[in-house]
């Protein structure tokens, strides 16, 4: 059997001392102090876009840094105000795609506290000027927006977002819509909700998958069981397939949602679920979502969640939790078949709301890794590289 080996994995067996960096290159980057809420992006043409926010005298800027051999450019300013939104769990995205960049983030109402709405912009220079934001949804009420996924079309973006109208409209029952529209494409429509009742909080995940668009995010039903569920569309609307049936119950959001990605006819979503006990799972589709095969469990020993997913060439998966103990940010190596490989730690993490949700992807034969490191005396983003073997 042939696994797919990192030099980690080596360098672990060899015995290496244990740092937050473990057998990982690490990519240093100027100007980091004070920043968080890390997000990775990369393109059908492998395109890397690193996006990040950062508290500085008193106002937050969005960031760009984009990947090429040399490591990563200089930091781009997005936008730039003392409204815009920093969450933990909600944080924006810049996606490349069809030669252009489109960005999302998030600006507070004047009202509620949680209410604020999502924007966006693109830019045909790599990011150096940007279009006037536009708000992504039509409704204006004092509720939360958020929560979006951004993936390319041929000639645009579709996006995808919970909406929070419901709870501003009297005589409607509450709860968070998952909704969807096209950007900048000649198809661009209206908006359309996509679920009508999805939980409140937990992040969703989209691409296209034999040229539809998929999303997968956690369902919530009238009883309060809250599960994940992909929708793809079809000639017929959006269809909807249970990723896994584990049947929890929770009155409120976890704040955990799943995480997808594809490659050699292979669909893997990984999720977090608390039932029969706080586990991270991974399930696999040979169909483009429309079934899926029995959970697999990843990680048992009462992981935080908080995980990511990349299909690797071999057609295997790699799933990354955040741990409750020393075993912090890692990941480990799964087949579709059932095999399981090593935990691999990729860096230490506080479990607190302000370490965020590490990201990683793949690229290229080669693993990104994205974190929040609040170990120190000031909170900044790291990034770390791995070549697969």
């Amino acid at each position: 059997m042939h696994h797919v080996i990192f030099l980690c994995a080596l360098l672990v067996l060899m015995g290496c001392d244990d740092t937050p960096f473990h057998g990982l290159t690490l990519m240093e980057m100027e100007d980091m102090e004070h920043t968080g809420e890390p997000n990775l992006q990369v393109s059908d043409q492998g395109e890397v876009t690193l996006s990040y926010l950062r508290e500085h005298a008193g106002k937050t800027t969005l960031y760009l840094r984009t990947l090429s051999d040399a490591g990563w450019s200089s930091p781009k300013s997005v936008t730039e105000g003392k409204d815009l939104l920093v969450n933990w769990a909600d944080f924006p995205s810049i996606l490349a795609a069809n030669g252009r960049l489109i960005a999302h983030w998030l600006v507070r109402q004047e009202g509620p506290a949680f209410a604020y709405d999502i924007y966006t912009a693109s830019s045909d220079d790599g990011g150096a000027r940007w279009t006037a934001a536009e708000r992504l949804h039509a409704d204006t009420s004092d509720t939360e927006h958020g929560f979006v996924s951004l993936y390319a079309v041929e000639d645009g973006v579709g996006a995808f977002w919970l909406d929070g109208q419901r709870y501003a409209q009297a005589g409607q029952s509450k709860g968070m819509e998952l909704r969807h529209r096209l950007l900048g494409s000649k198809d661009s429509d209206s908006e359309e909700i996509v679920d009508a009742l999805v939980c409140d909080c937990c992040q969703t995940d989209a691409m296209v998958v034999d040229g539809s668009p998929v999303v997968v995010y956690r369902d919530r039903t009238k009883n309060d069981i809250r599960d994940i569920t992909l929708a793809r569309l079809t000639d017929d609307g959006w269809a909807k397939t249970p990723v896994g049936t584990d049947g929890w119950r929770i009155s409120g959001c976890p704040v955990n949602g799943p995480a997808m990605a594809q490659g050699n006819g292979i669909l893997a979503v990984a999720w977090f679920t608390a039932v029969p006990s706080n586990r991270v799972r991974v399930a696999f589709s040979l169909d483009g979502g429309g079934s899926f095969a029995a959970p697999i469990d990843v990680a048992t020993d009462k992981p935080l969640g908080r995980v990511d997913v990349v299909v690797t060439p071999n057609g295997r998966a790699l799933v990354s939790w955040l741990a409750q103990n020393e075993d912090g940010f890692s990941y480990r190596e799964i087949s579709p078949e059932g095999w399981v490989g090593d935990a691999i730690k990729v860096a230490s993490m506080e479990t607190r709301r302000a370490s965020g949700f590490p990201k990683m992807i793949e690229t290229k034969g080669e693993l990104i890794f994205a974190w929040t490191d609040t170990l120190g005396n000031v909170p900044r983003v790291r990034t770390s590289i791995m070549r697969l073997l």
